[in-house]
């Protein structure tokens, strides 16, 4: 999941491999065996993944389906507010 992750965003910012690679100060064999599977970022290169792509480390390692950590804080935000709009209801009905 987390090489797809890796390939996926590189190619939606159209970048060839040789140029994430020249981003993250890496070899383009590294980012190759990232995207294959065959090896894994440790946690500092993570951090620096989701940082260059606008995304959460979570969302890397397939624990959200969110692409950027604005969508996660706009779907927290919302939720949030559904339940406050029920709470007000609830208070709003007992005073009538």
């Amino acid at each position: 999941m987390l090489g797809e992750r890796i390939k996926k965003l590189r190619r939606k910012k159209g970048l060839k491999q040789k140029e994430l690679a020249d981003c993250l100060h890496v070899s383009v064999s590294t980012v190759g065996m990232w995207e294959q599977g065959r090896n894994e970022p440790d946690v500092k290169r993570l951090e620096e993944l989701a940082d260059f792509f606008g995304v959460t480390v979570d969302y890397l390692l397939g624990r959200e389906t969110s692409t950027s950590a604005q969508e996660k804080t706009i779907e927290d935000t919302i939720q949030k507010l559904e339940e406050v709009t029920e709470q007000l209801k609830h208070i709003f009905r007992d005073q009538q």
